[in-house]
């Protein structure tokens, strides 16, 4: 044998080895990243009540300096609402709906046309 050859085996087998340990890797990734988000952003949004002689006021609950929904947290506020809609909830929408949406539209002529793509493209 070559040594092109025995390169080639041997790259054949380290992507064997990946590429079976690939998606697990990358799943965990995404989940690790979609948790994070998800907290920062409850993080976020989240106020506690302090009462002062002069009534009551709201207060982000990690920084009691900052009034709930003024100033800087007001901004933090729009960032953490934006990527809760963009980002977390299209996702979470998807992972829960779309097995019931493959389960249940095996008759349904355009998702069998996409289907066939995505599969062809395998």
């Amino acid at each position: 044998r070559s040594p092109t050859t025995s390169t080639r085996t041997c790259v054949n087998k380290v992507t064997i080895i990946i590429g079976q340990r690939a998606v697990g890797v990358l799943s965990t990734l995404i989940y690790l990243s979609y948790s994070k988000l998800l907290r920062t952003v409850i993080d976020v949004l989240t106020y506690s009540t302090v009462q002062l002689p002069r009534g009551d006021v709201n207060v982000w609950f990690y920084d009691g300096n900052l009034e709930y929904l003024q100033g800087k947290h007001a901004i933090l506020f729009v960032v953490a609402i934006v990527t809760f809609t963009l980002l977390l909830l299209p996702y979470t929408i998807a992972l829960t709906f779309i097995p019931i949406i493959e389960r249940y539209s095996e008759h349904n002529r355009l998702f069998n046309y996409f289907n066939k793509k995505v599969n062809q493209i395998k």
